[in-house]
């Protein structure tokens, strides 16, 4: 028995070691994403590998099952290393929805982030495999097969009805109309929950059978999109802009160190120990446009903000978001009657235009924006070069480089900023898009930075960007997306309409952060804040951002200390023109009432506050220490009160409940409202 023992031990050597390095390779994963070395629930990802391991015994060659083990350990690797990279550059795991963005993987990204120790650990046990199983091959004596064909086909068909079940198991609670159950999920939205590979498996489960949206009842449906105790309340600013112009502009990955060395009306004045070494005298000659917006305008000083590009987009042009789904390429014929140009258009007769100058077809734009959101035109860089090809050049196209900014309003201006008509524009940036590195088109920018003595804090001596902090080239970005707000200050201050007053006087202007600088871990770094660790600061200021609201030729600065997000624009711009709205279909409201939002992160399917930072109350992953139990149960409520809405938002996206009469039917309800 004993011989026997040794023997299937010796001859199966290669599964051995096939088991050993899958665990290896799926555990270093696990642990460069979440910082644990072990999987809480692996029962998905072990019943993989037990099949994985029985059509090996169902092999009878030593070389056949050394190459099936390689390909299989390949094939982990490869897998585990793409999520890995989303994961690092987004700071998301993997979800069903995701594959919707598959088109625009390759565009995402300027230079992939590579896990070192990933790589490192996984390559080097591999290597290990192919030389030692190789020379093992040469001597070891032929397998018996331990399971017949038959045998796999069984363990695959009761793996299967496994997953099956605890596919169920798992997700039996998920139901898009009804989120309530997320504020007591035990899930924590990390790798080491059920590894990569498990939390791939169960995502595909989930999104092919889990997420179909209930309609439920229609009466009740549109009951609550109109119900008249949410209807929003005037405040103090109600109307003060009324007839106005509106511009928007989302600003990628802006940051307030993006311009400064502190914020110390919010106590923040030590906040960036990764960011500028010199005083505000020198920042403010550096970047005087943004200055001049900051010292003008509403700043909300405790703005955050926690979602992608596309969806604090969407956001901040209709209000809301649902959670089942990319709505840039799940809802392309739908109808949002309650998006700021469709209000606007309906109301007020204006037309609304869409400007970005990133490719046409990224996120879905070219369709999204005119089919959805009532854009009458959506320009991209290939319009623009196209039209302007004086004055825009398509440095992505022609060099893979992020457009420039300036050069976008420069080129566009008289389009976005009409004197003729009264406009809504919307703007969003690029430059400060990352990866962050050297571009030759902010040459201008880093040899200002030189002359300022600052770039010389992280270049070499020899003044080589090449390896230079990433610090250095966010900060030249954002003298190029400076630069650009002087082309828009500029025109609209010099620009006068049909009687003789210049646009700025009647233009309103929102300027904020789509999302805080996580490419390379940038903001980490120059906030130095990390999950778990203590430093004594508040965790939920990574995703402090700014955003800042001019009403006309405003002169003096009024600043807001009150938690807000992307979600409070719709409502505060619908409020400075003096539109009441239905409160139940947005998320946020007015940043000039009482009332503060909380967000949930459709993106990371985490509450934060500035406060809390938790994926259910189960869950806490950060509290402030002067957080009270009374505090946590006001938090509570808002989110169940944020979950209700956004129950019904998925019911209304899903069946295109606005479409048809339904969109007259709310037009006139809205008019009536503001008759």
């Amino acid at each position: 028995m004993k011989e026997k023992f040794v023997r299937f031990l010796k001859s199966n050597f290669i599964i051995w070691a096939f088991l050993a390095i899958m665990l290896i390779i799926e555990l270093t994963g696990v642990c460069v994403t979440s910082g644990k070395f072990f999987i809480r629930r692996p029962f998905m990802f072990l019943s993989l590998l037990a099949v994985f391991t029985a059509v090996l015994f169902a092999i009878k060659s030593q070389r056949g099952r050394y190459w099936c083990a390689f390909v299989l350990m390949l094939v982990l690797f490869v897998l585990d290393l793409i999520f890995i990279v989303v994961f690092a550059m987004t700071g998301s795991t993997f979800d069903f929805s995701m594959l919707k963005l598959r088109a625009d993987a390759m565009a995402i990204v300027e230079s992939v982030p590579i896990n070192f120790v990933y790589v490192l650990v996984s390559g080097l046990c591999i290597s290990l495999y192919m030389l030692l199983a190789r020379h093992y091959i040469k001597i070891a004596p032929a397998p018996a097969r331990i399971l017949p064909r038959a045998a796999v086909a069984g363990i695959m068909t009761a793996v299967l009805a496994f997953h099956g079940c605890m596919a169920y198991t798992e997700n039996r609670h998920y139901n898009p109309a009804d989120l309530s159950y997320k504020l007591y999920d035990a899930n924590d939205s990390s790798y080491y929950d059920r590894g990569i590979l498990g939390n791939f498996v169960d995502e595909l489960y989930k999104g092919a059978f889990f997420n179909k949206v209930g309609l439920g009842d229609e009466n009740e449906l549109e009951n609550f999109i109109y119900d008249e105790s949410k209807i929003s309340k005037p405040t103090s600013m109600f109307g003060k802009a009324e007839g106005y112009n509106v511009v928007t502009v989302l600003a990628e990955s802006f940051e307030w160190f993006s311009f400064m060395a502190g914020l110390p009306d919010a106590g923040l004045a030590d906040a960036y120990p990764g960011g500028f070494k010199v005083g505000e005298s020198v920042l403010r000659t550096l970047y005087p446009n943004l200055y001049e917006l900051y010292d003008t305008s509403t700043v909300c000083l405790n703005h955050h903000s926690r979602e992608k590009t596309d969806i604090s987009e969407n956001q901040s042009i209709i209000g809301n978001y649902p959670t089942n789904c990319f709505i840039n390429y799940d809802y392309t014929e739908n109808t949002v009657p309650y998006s700021v140009p469709n209000i606007m258009k309906e109301l007020f007769g204006v037309q609304s235009l869409s400007f970005h100058n990133g490719v046409y077809t990224f996120y879905n734009r070219n369709i999204h924006h005119e089919n959805v959101l009532g854009f009458k035109k959506f320009y991209a860089s290939e319009q623009m070069a196209e039209r302007y090809p004086d004055a825009f050049t398509n440095y992505e196209a022609e060099t893979g480089e992020r457009n420039l900014d300036s050069e976008m309003i420069a080129a566009c201006k008289e389009e976005m900023f009409p004197a003729d008509r009264r406009f809504n524009t919307y703007i969003t940036s690029i430059t400060m898009h990352g990866q962050f590195a050297n571009r030759e088109n902010l040459a201008p920018h880093y040899q200002t930075l030189f002359d300022a003595g600052i770039a010389d804090d992280y270049a070499d001596e020899t003044r080589s960007l090449e390896d230079a902090d990433p610090f250095i080239h966010y900060a030249a970005c954002a003298l190029e997306f400076d630069k650009a707000i002087g082309e828009m200050l500029s025109y609209l201050k010099n620009t006068k309409d049909g009687e003789g007053t210049p646009l700025i006087n009647k233009t309103l202007i929102v300027l904020f952060g789509d999302h805080n600088a996580y490419y390379q871990t940038l903001s980490n770094d120059v906030k130095n804040l990390y999950l778990n660790e203590e430093n004594g600061r508040n965790y939920t200021d990574l995703f402090r951002v700014p955003m800042m609201v001019r009403i006309g030729n405003q002169t003096e600065q009024k600043l807001i200390t009150k938690f807000t997000t992307t979600t409070d624009i719709v409502p505060t711009i619908l409020d400075l023109l003096g539109v009441k709205f239905y409160g139940n279909i947005l998320y946020g409201s007015s940043i000039y009432g009482d009332e503060e939002s909380i967000i949930y992160s459709r993106a990371y399917d985490v509450f934060i506050t500035d406060k809390l930072f938790f994926s259910s109350l189960n869950n806490i992953k950060y509290q402030a220490p002067d957080v009270t139990d009374e505090y946590i149960n006001t938090i509570k409520q808002k989110a169940l009160v944020l979950l209700d809405k956004t129950s019904h938002v998925n019911r209304i996206f899903y069946y295109d409940f606005l479409s048809g009469e339904r969109e007259k039917t709310f037009y006139n309800k809205l008019k009536e409202l503001n008759a």
